[in-house]
């Protein structure tokens, strides 16, 4: 009993002593993805040889109309592209790749025991 209250009075002790020595902050994952998002930015205007990001200007029509009319052509061939590939699965798994014919001795329910040592002779 003496023991376990001078190791539990010695922990209290140690606990300050450990939390000080601690020299690591606590870290802010917000700020640290606004700190890189920033420094990924100032990268690539860098390498556009920018100052700041350029003003915004509307696209123009035509670029959206090919924008879209691409993306709705590209969906288009992938539901085609998932259709047959989903039919030729069907047609795989429905017919068989291999046939295999195997010739089993008839069996009567007259024959004795001895019957059944042969057909395991016969199976090895």
């Amino acid at each position: 009993m003496h023991y376990c209250v001078l190791s539990a009075f010695l922990l209290l002790r140690l606990v300050p002593v450990a939390l000080s020595l601690s020299t690591c902050s606590t870290l802010d994952m917000d700020q640290f993805m606004r700190k890189r998002i920033e420094a990924i930015r100032g990268q690539i205007l860098s390498k556009l040889k920018l100052t700041s990001p350029p003003e915004d200007y509307p696209e123009p029509d035509e670029v959206i109309s090919i924008y879209n009319s691409t993306r709705d052509l590209l969906q288009e061939k992938a539901t085609r592209r998932a259709a047959a590939c989903e039919r030729e699965r069907s047609e795989e798994e429905y017919y068989a790749k291999e046939v295999y014919k195997i010739d089993m001795p008839q069996h009567f329910p007259s024959e004795s025991k001895s019957s059944y040592r042969d057909f395991r002779a016969f199976l090895n």
